[in-house]
């Protein structure tokens, strides 16, 4: 019951040191993570933001904590060089800034601190690597309407039409 488009554009908008050129080409959400055919056509290196679960728990009548888990998923090229360990050492750069980019930071001011809580290779290829980070946060929801506007003034509508009282 959060959007995680708030971690996308972060990510997106990201200006790390040391990826003045090859920031992720691109990042996106579960929707071009599912369309995703064959990697030949991908541009990569890429980064995907998807949901993984987000179990509640009741603390309240009306309200409930929710711990809100996704993964980022990162693909980069995995092709032989003269360079042992090469593709290991470019995903380890990503993971790592984008790590620095949300480790400790709130979503929103009802939000905890994102943390990471692992990660593991989806996949590898003759051509690329997929890993995946799973990071988690809690936030609170509630069913409660929201505040009415302040009261600024009485405007009496009660017009007298000749009845007496």
């Amino acid at each position: 019951m959060l959007s995680l488009q708030p971690i996308i554009d972060r990510i997106k908008a990201a200006r790390v040191a040391g990826f003045e050129r090859d920031w992720f080409r691109q990042v996106a959400g579960a929707a071009e993570f599912a369309k995703l055919a064959t990697a030949t056509a991908l541009p990569l290196p890429a980064c995907y933001v998807v949901r993984a679960a987000d179990p509640a728990k009741a603390v309240g009548e009306r309200r409930d904590t929710v711990t809100v888990a996704f993964d980022v998923v990162i693909a980069v090229t995995n092709l032989r060089t003269a360079t042992a360990g090469e593709t290991d050492d470019a995903l380890l750069r990503y993971r790592t800034a984008v790590y620095q980019l949300l480790r400790g930071w709130r979503i929103n001011d009802s939000s905890t601190p994102i943390a990471l809580e692992g990660g593991q290779v989806i996949e590898y290829t003759d051509g690329d690597l997929w890993w995946r980070d799973r990071y988690s946060l809690s936030t609170e929801i509630n069913n409660y309407l929201p505040a009415p506007p302040a009261f600024a003034n009485v405007q009496n509508t009660n017009v007298n039409h000749g009845a007496t009282l």
